[in-house]
């Protein structure tokens, strides 16, 4: 059968348009250009658990882990120390001790407007950790409850095509076992791969061979059925707000939602 990119499938490899930046916390540190130096050392301090946990999860191999390789580059674009980078490697590794050990944790809950969210955390203080992100829920009168049921759990890895059409990455993305395509509205060079978690490693390392990798996680996605969108205004405000203060909890890397994305 003929796969079209310009086709939604529910079962089966497509391409679509989306802001890849809409629900990553990372995306919109980005694109928030950081002026002051409070900004850069939490900047600093986010890319540091980033190498940490991919470290934990792939070994210290820059070669055999791309995960880690895209955060070293993101981090020397962020311009992080090299000590920083360093220590972050030995606390993946167990280098430094117990005492900077740091863990990857999940959290799920419903924010205003009736949004489902999944927080990702890397934190070495799980009390604290959850202490400030129940926080984020409750100030708004919600709580922390089951919403993994509604996203399903895939491996994206976003690279810049340069000039390759989007027909040539598709047809390469099939060819390597993709499950989904889907292009930035907002930069028409970036592509989102998405794919099953256990082949993420393997898929961007080959991809790695012919594009530039701009980012590689593992994170959730919801399912099509369950998407939500916000008419209220009033709620709508209290979602802004409450992405804000999920922004400024240090321990967050992370968080994905189901709701739907307006058209521009």
């Amino acid at each position: 059968m003929l796969l079209s990119h310009t086709m939604i499938l529910r079962r089966g490899i497509c391409t679509t348009k989306k802001a890849l930046a809409g629900h990553s916390k990372w995306a919109n540190i980005k694109h928030d250009k950081a002026k002051n130096d409070l900004e850069k050392n939490r900047i600093s301090f986010r890319m540091s658990q980033q190498i940490t946990v991919a470290v934990k999860m792939g070994g210290a191999d820059v070669v055999g882990n791309p995960a880690l390789a895209t955060a070293l580059e993101k981090a020397k674009v962020q311009n992080v120390t090299k000590k920083v980078i360093e220590n972050a490697i030995k606390r993946g590794t167990g280098e430094l001790g117990d005492k900077n050990n740091v863990e990857q944790c999940t959290y799920e809950g419903i924010a205003p407007g009736g949004v489902s969210v999944i927080v990702q955390a890397l934190t070495d203080n799980k009390s604290r950790t959850v202490g400030l992100v129940k926080a984020c829920f409750t100030k708004f009168g919600s709580n922390l409850t089951p919403t993994a049921y509604l996203f399903e759990k895939k491996g994206s890895i976003v690279i810049d095509k340069g000039e390759d059409s989007i027909d040539h990455v598709f047809e390469k993305c099939v060819d390597l076992g993709a499950q989904d395509i889907i292009e930035d509205e907002e930069n028409d060079r970036l592509v989102e791969v998405v794919t099953d978690p256990q082949d993420t490693g393997r898929l961007a390392k080959e991809l790695k061979s012919m594009y530039k990798i701009d980012q590689v996680s593992i994170g959730y996605k919801p399912n099509e059925d369950t998407l939500v969108e916000i008419t209220n205004e009033d709620h709508q405000k209290s979602y802004d707000k409450f992405v804000k203060l999920l922004d400024d909890v240090d321990d967050v890397t992370d968080y994905f939602t189901n709701l739907k994305k307006k058209q521009s």
